[in-house]
């Protein structure tokens, strides 16, 4: 299983493949379009996304990846937040953010 880690914003989200700081990131618009395009990267049976309770910015994206059975954890944002506070890390953006869900998903999900 591969974790990928998914942070939402009003108009975007970025992904995250792995945790590697240098690891690239990729950033789609939060449309049907943009979560369409994402959705075709991803193998079903390899991928397993993981995303914080964002409120609205989710809702349709996790729709989407429930309807097409993608493997998708929803966590407490305060989880992460957690993770963020024990790795001593003081940056936040949302590259490192979703790197960091994929590190929640690696370290807590299996």
């Amino acid at each position: 299983m591969s974790y990928v880690g998914v942070d939402i914003s009003k108009d975007s989200f970025v992904v995250a493949f792995s945790s590697a700081s240098k690891s690239k990131t990729i950033t789609y618009q939060n449309d049907d379009k943009g979560i369409e395009k994402f959705i075709n990267t991803l193998d079903k049976e390899q991928h397993h996304c993981v995303m914080e309770a964002t409120g609205n910015y989710g809702v349709n994206l996790l729709y989407h990846l429930c309807e097409q059975e993608i493997k998708v954890s929803l966590i407490n944002p305060k989880q992460s937040n957690f993770l963020s506070k024990m790795k001593l890390s003081t940056a936040k953006t949302d590259n490192k953010d979703a790197r960091l869900l994929v590190e929640y998903g690696e370290k807590n999900e299996s």
